[in-house]
């Protein structure tokens, strides 16, 4: 064995290494590499190829000290939980996890000794699973620690068995699903495909990756207290978020509600009544601060609210709805319209509701990092202010990171929920976002030249079953057809962030492309899709080095005018002639007064300008076709949708102020945060709020320079009143 290094590592880095070994085919092995001197990769998609050191030939050398690290952390772990008083030796969920933990080591060490000797050869190999670090560890686990458990817990934990007798039916070409390895599932980038089948109804998912989630989930690594996981406050705030939104709701449609009861009793045997009759029902007990969650002990305004979903959804279904959508009613049928009307109206006011707890949001994000920044300081880490309010912001970021890490993962527990609830009813649960709690809403509201745009927070209005088919979920078809009622008919435009090149998002993007051309809808419906995954947008592999400033904006431009070749989707209602004229002069605008005409652009340079380019491009856009509201509509508006609607609120904000005031800054982290956080119960992906907020920073500094001469120049290129208008609000 080589020599070992002194330096120790936590046992979720060591168990992180297992689960990297346990996802790697020593028969088709895929690159493997080592990233902040102690963790193991086996797939550059999730981390990127900075900082990564690939092993191959006598370079794998330095696996030998990671194993030696591995293996001692986790004897040290047992050897804590040997002496713990604490310890429950009768607890089956320890026993489980722990011989689950104790396979994945098995496992690792036979399979990295045949692929050193592979790379090694016989004479520079030294067996790993012979090593000393691995036989202290199997003796210590065999013949002292699986004793200590009432029934003893040899070999595999007995829901590894399980998973391994349905392996033949779950195991896939993992090179075509995306689901590749743990990390990918731990960072929760692609959990969609947990929900969604390939073409022939297979799962996107094997039994070996599903024993590393499960292991996950069984097993506490860092003991912390669950009492004290901030994530267990999301609930209750969501009951009360849900509970101001019911009454929202009721206020909104109660004209609609009053005419509809009057009637009601007429309509005995109509189903489309009754759906609606219940759904009205479940609004108004959720709007009683009664259910609320820390007021009863049964079912809370949540659910209820849960409730009201699930008969909007039945009333629109029924077949009184669907004839009346087909044969529109006469005019004179007031009944039949006043049942469509109600139905709409409820669909609008869903998708526009302002929630209530905003507020208690923040208190919360501020209280996660509070306890960061405590943590940072028992570990004697020198704690850093930030030189600008941005530098403070990702300072801040981090500590909310340091928190939640010490936790559960909660996007894991919420796969493991869903195949488990999968199992035990034998169905297959569609990818439904807004069907599975992440609910629209209206989160703030722009003003220009007098007129009021809503800004609304939208996951993709799809149910999808398969990776080829996907459907509109009813609501958003009820929403739409509530523009309609208004006059002038009222436009939404969706900022479409989803990857329309892509096998994984190609039938969601193309759907909701298309639905803008349907005869029904395009009056109110506008789509503009933006490519957020190119090549070009993150400038690696080919566009790495396009160092050279001409260079770039000629790549640019040529991305910009050959748009549907580019991953970008322009309605035809944006004229081509103008928009046009708009990119030849904001590309060397954004040069001038953003970067000082610089010859040469490093890579951050070139990705700010892409960022401050996008949100020129959107206001053009908006300027353009006057919607009435927009949204930025990504797979679930939770990481790439939030990050673009926190650069739009902040790109307006510095155009007409500044984030001196602390409420600005507080709102800025609640755009940010607030999805990810109640929904998936997990930070924003890091990658795209850099971006985010490196391209801010950039606004912010060349604003304090020469704030006037970039209302100017830009506000020449917009309508005349545009720049002298513009406001945000926050709502």
């Amino acid at each position: 064995m080589k020599q070992k290094l002194k330096d120790t590592i936590s046992v979720q880095d060591a168990m992180d290494n297992l689960a990297a070994i346990a996802s790697f085919d020593i028969n088709d092995p895929s690159p493997l590499g080592i990233i902040k001197k102690n963790r193991i990769i086996t797939s550059d998609e999730e981390v990127g190829s900075e900082g990564v050191l690939w092993l191959s030939g006598e370079g794998v050398l330095p696996l030998y000290d990671i194993l030696d690290l591995t293996y001692r952390s986790i004897h040290q772990h047992l050897l804590k939980l040997y002496d713990s008083p604490d310890m429950n030796w009768e607890n089956e969920k320890s026993s489980k996890g722990i011989a689950a933990m104790m396979t994945l080591v098995g496992e690792s060490g036979p399979k990295m000794d045949k692929f050193l000797k592979e790379h090694l050869g016989k004479k520079g190999f030294e067996s790993v699973s012979e090593g000393q670090s691995f036989q202290d560890l199997q003796q210590f686990y065999s013949n002292k620690f699986a004793k200590r458990f009432a029934d003893g817990v040899e070999g595999k934990g007995a829901w590894s068995e399980e998973w391994e007798e349905n392996e033949e039916s779950s195991l896939l070409d993992l090179s075509k699903t995306g689901l590749k390895d743990f990390d990918t599932v731990r960072n929760d980038s692609e959990y969609e495909l947990f929900y969604i089948r390939n073409e022939d109804g297979e799962p996107y998912f094997n039994a070996e990756l599903l024993r590393n989630i499960k292991l996950d989930c069984d097993f506490d690594l860092d003991g912390e207290s669950f009492e004290e996981d901030p994530l267990l406050k999301i609930r209750a705030m969501q009951d009360r978020d849900l509970h101001a939104s019911a009454a929202q709701i009721l206020s909104e449609c109660h004209a609609a509600i009053s005419d509809f009861y009057k009637i009601a009793r007429k309509l005995e045997g109509n189903e489309l009544s009754h759906s609606l009759g219940m759904a009205i029902i479940a609004l108004f007990v959720a709007a009683n601060p009664r259910y609320l969650l820390q007021n009863t002990m049964g079912k809370s305004c949540l659910q209820y609210f849960e409730d009201f979903h699930h008969f909007l959804r039945r009333a629109m279904r029924t077949s009184e709805y669907q004839k009346l959508i087909a044969y529109p009613p006469d005019k004179t049928d007031k009944t039949a319209h006043l049942l469509m009307y109600l139905t709409h109206a409820l669909c609008r006011s869903f998708f526009e509701r302002a929630g209530g707890v905003k507020l208690e949001t923040i208190g919360l994000i501020h209280r996660t990092m509070r306890r960061g920044e405590e943590i940072k300081q028992k570990g004697n880490k020198r704690l850093v202010k930030g030189e600008s309010i941005w530098n403070q912001f990702m300072l801040d970021d981090e500590k909310f990171r340091t928190l939640l890490a010490k936790f559960p993962n909660g996007p894991l527990f919420k796969i493991l929920d869903l195949i488990r609830e999968e199992q035990e009813e034998d169905i297959n649960i569609p990818f439904d976002p807004i069907g599975q709690n992440n609910l629209p809403s209206r989160i703030f509201q722009i003003e220009k030249v007098g007129k009021k745009i809503d800004v609304l927070h939208l996951p993709s209005p799809i149910r999808q079953a398969q990776i080829h088919k996907a459907e509109f979920v009813d609501e958003f078809q009820g929403f739409l057809r509530s523009l309609t009622q208004d006059s002038p008919v009222r436009k939404h435009l969706i900022i479409n962030l989803q990857d329309r090149s892509s096998w994984k998002e190609y039938a969601r993007s193309k759907a909701i492309e298309n639905l803008q051309f349907n005869a029904e809808f395009n009056h109110q419906l506008l789509v503009i899709t933006l490519p957020k995954y190119s090549d070009f947008y993150y400038q690696n592999n080919e566009y790495l080095s396009l160092n050279k400033a001409d260079d770039f904006i000629k790549a640019f431009e040529k991305q910009l005018k050959t748009p549907e070749e580019s991953g970008y989707f322009l309605p035809p209602e944006l004229k081509k002639g103008e928009l046009e004229q708009f990119i030849d002069k904001v590309l060397p605008a954004i040069h001038k007064h953003f970067f000082h005409q610089k010859n040469s652009l490093t890579r951050r340079n070139r990705e700010d300008f892409i960022e401050i380019f996008y949100q020129f491009f959107v206001l053009k856009c908006i300027d353009m076709l006057e919607p009435h509201s927009v949204s930025f509509t990504c797979k679930d508006a939770i990481d790439i949708g939030a990050a673009q609607q926190g650069a739009f609120f902040g790109f307006i904000q510095l155009l007409t102020g500044d984030f001196s005031e602390k409420e600005n800054q507080d709102f800025l982290r609640w755009l940010l945060y607030t999805p990810a956080l109640f929904v998936r119960e997990r930070a924003i992906d890091p990658e795209r709020l850099n971006r985010t907020i490196s391209a801010l920073e950039r606004i912010d500094g060349e604003m304090k320079e020469s704030g006037k001469e970039i209302l100017k120049v830009f506000g020449d290129l917009y309508q005349g009143q545009t720049f002298k208008t513009i406001q945000v609000k926050h709502l």
